[in-house]
Parts: structure tokens; sequence; C-alpha cells
């Protein structure tokens, strides 16, 4: 069985995605980028932007039936190297107990000039 997450609780920019799709018990989310739910971005801000990409996700995962808790396998796509420092500070705030996800972080050309970072993930939902 496969299903379609959209939550308004997490900005839907407008390219043809979803925001995650749920197969059986796992839910594969999409890039998330920065986007707050106006549509708006923290222009430079590093910090501002990682923290709206997992507010972002937090909703959908929690639409999808999972939680952080969850997540088996991040994939951060950087526009810099710089912000490597940064990210890994705030991704660490997502899992306070250190029980990681598998992640894979690259820098990459990002969709859009202003984005500073964009995460998918797959996560374990519950039925």
């Amino acid at each position: 069985m496969r299903e379609i997450i959209d939550t308004p609780e997490a900005a839907q920019p407008p390219a043809p995605i979803s925001q995650a799709v749920r197969v059986g018990n796992l839910l594969f989310v999409s890039g998330i980028t920065p986007f707050d739910l106006d549509l708006k971005i923290a222009i430079g801000d590093f910090d501002a932007q990682m923290r709206q990409v997992m507010a972002n996700l937090d909703a959908i995962l929690r639409a999808g039936g999972s939680s952080f808790a969850q997540v088996a396998k991040c994939t951060v796509y950087l526009a810099s190297q710089r912000h490597w420092d940064a990210m890994n500070r705030i991704y660490a705030e997502f899992w306070p107990d250190g029980a990681y996800p598998a992640r894979t972080a690259v820098e990459a050309k990002l969709p859009h000039p202003d984005f500073l970072l964009e995460i998918e993930c797959v996560a374990e939902a519950t039925p």
C-alpha cells in the first residue's frame, strides 16, 4: 500500500513532489527545504534555515506516523561545507540520546539560490 503524506504544518513548495510517501511501515521524506509556511526563506542565516528544515521534517514525520526517533537514514545537502559545524551542532539537538540515524552529508548545488541546505530521510512509521 502506498500513501501520499502532505501536511499543512510544513511548507509545500511549488514543485511536483509529495512531502513524503509511506509504503508499508517505511516513510520516505522528500528533500525538505528551508521554506516557512509562507514560502519565505531566512536568507543567509544558516542556523535559521537549518531549524526551519528540521521543523518541517518534524511536521512531516508526525503526519506520516513517525518521529525523529524512528529515522533510519538522512541525507543532508549543504550549499557550502563551511556550514558543516553548524549543521552538526543543530542536527545533534534532534537526537539528544545520541541514537543518530545513518547519515550522508555532501556539498551540492541546490535548486534555489538562497537555499543553504536540504535534508531528506527514510523513517520507520508506526501503523
